[in-house]
């Protein structure tokens, strides 16, 4: 499957919200406009090339993050079956399917379930094309 843009770098630190929401999520610097598609959430693989080009199933959020906009748009994406301290590794992040647009939420904690649910979606996705591959 081709995917929709690719995008790479260091892992960095970001507000650590993800985190206070059991979502921890590794964080990319927002991409430039001619390599960025649009803003909103997405199934995504991240690949490590450092580590043979292991590969890892997620969910990323790409934007202004517009319940809690303090700080610049990034990338983050969280591993959907792995747990790891990221900061500071080489990943490439494959946005495989668009989910839905960025939502300005009225609390945390909608926000919170919602993420549960764009979580549940990239499951389902990745667990159809394993489906599809057979």
């Amino acid at each position: 499957m081709e995917p929709i843009a690719v995008v790479e770098g260091i892992v960095g630190q970001g507000k650590r919200v993800g985190r206070t929401m059991g979502v921890p999520t590794a964080n990319l610097p927002f991409p430039s406009a001619e390599n960025r598609p649009e803003n909103g959430i997405y199934v995504a693989e991240v690949i490590f090339p450092d580590e043979n080009m292991r590969c890892e199933e997620g969910v990323l959020s790409q934007g202004y993050h517009p319940t809690l906009p303090e700080g610049e748009p990034t990338v983050e994406v969280f591993l959907l079956n792995r747990h790891e301290d990221l900061y500071g590794k080489h990943i490439q992040i494959r946005y495989l399917q668009y989910i839905r647009p960025e939502i300005k939420f009225d609390s945390r904690e909608a926000l919170r379930l919602k993420m549960q649910e764009d979580i549940a979606a990239a499951r389902a996705w990745f667990v159809k094309r394993a489906e599809e591959e057979k």
